[in-house]
């Protein structure tokens, strides 16, 4: 038995767990639920769900403070999934709480980069404080992105930004995440490598995926969206695929036209994942996420793979407890509500 990791505590904890977010009952409650506050009301009756309301005092409840509030389940769940492991295995569930710090930084780049105030943001935040890589405190006082990348120095994130200015943050947001997703999946992969065999051999299959799956987001967004040329769409691109190499990779890179971006995908993956999107509302997200669900679902794992799917998990969550605000906002019939959902019901 692995000694860093606490497996069957691991997997009894994750199997509690998911039964609780994902109880179907609570979620057709959501979905039939008559206004925001009412919502954050039944946030709070879930055992898991209301621990992201711990020590956050809002009144007159709206849909961004709620939208708030449950970004932060999944930096909650791994602070406390990271009590059952140590040595390597603790120090590899810590970099997946980079993905938290990487959104609060583009964020706090984001405002720089438009000369808004970064008064209060902090309240914004999902960052784990506690194994925090990055001194937030110290990044609010900074009066432009120049002193901000000043201030990222022996940080993970310095190399990939330090050449960064405001125009290149205000015109080219997302490549600026692509970069930073490119030190975080860099160092996952790298701390992986110190685990035992199979916990590695779960690591590239899960993370592997998910890599391939960023990698199709950006590439399709790319494609649609950007002016930008195929060199650059590959030098944006993560490595570490499970389906898709570096070769496979670039042919997606250089596609002519998304359709034949889409054919690729297909071919690569064994699986028509792009096909909805010839419905106009159904967002790549959506589309992505669902195909992620579904394979978790899927899958059990006796090693450190169930700790990984279950975080990936939290993140699927997140965006459709997400897409039920909004939704329950602007009075989305439950039925059109629900086809923007990842978890089908």
């Amino acid at each position: 038995m692995n000694p860093n990791m606490a497996f069957y505590a691991v997997n009894t904890k994750i199997l509690t767990k998911k039964g609780r977010i994902l109880n179907i009952n609570d979620w057709n409650k959501y979905l039939e639920s008559s206004s925001v506050e009412h919502l954050s009301e039944l946030f709070k009756n879930n055992e898991e769900i209301k621990k992201t309301f711990d020590d956050v005092v809002i009144s007159n409840m709206n849909r961004d403070s709620l939208e708030e509030v449950i970004s932060r389940l999944k930096t909650k769940e791994i602070e406390n999934l990271l009590h059952y492991f140590s040595g390597e295995y603790k120090e590899f569930i810590r970099i997946m709480l980079m993905e938290e710090e990487i959104r609060d930084l583009s964020l706090v780049i984001r405002k720089l980069s438009r000369g808004e105030s970064l008064y209060n943001l902090s309240e914004r935040f999902v960052h784990s404080e506690l194994f925090s890589t990055v001194n937030f405190d110290d990044i609010l006082n900074s009066k432009s992105v120049e002193q901000l990348t000043g201030k990222l120095k022996k940080t993970p994130y310095y190399n990939g930004l330090r050449n960064l200015t405001r125009e290149d943050a205000l015109k080219r947001d997302f490549h600026i995440e692509m970069k930073l997703y490119v030190v975080l999946y860099k160092t996952l992969f790298e701390a992986a490598e110190k685990l035992d065999k199979e916990d590695l051999k779960a690591v590239r299959e899960i993370v592997g995926l998910k890599v391939d799956l960023l990698n199709i987001q950006w590439i399709y967004r790319a494609l649609k969206y950007y002016n930008i040329s195929p060199e650059e769409i590959f030098n944006y691109s993560l490595e570490g695929g499970k389906d898709i190499d570096l070769n496979r990779l670039k042919k997606l890179c250089y596609s002519k036209s998304t359709d034949e971006f889409r054919d690729l995908v297909k071919k690569f993956l064994k699986y028509d994942l792009l096909q909805d999107l010839n419905d106009a509302e159904i967002d790549i997200n959506v589309v992505i996420n669902s195909y992620m669900f579904d394979y978790l679902k899927g899958k059990n794992y006796n090693n450190i793979g169930t700790a990984i799917s279950f975080i990936y998990l939290l993140d699927i969550v997140i965006n459709d407890l997400t897409s039920i605000v909004e939704g329950v906002k602007y009075q989305v019939p439950r039925e059109k509500l629900k086809g923007y959902l990842a978890y089908k019901i």
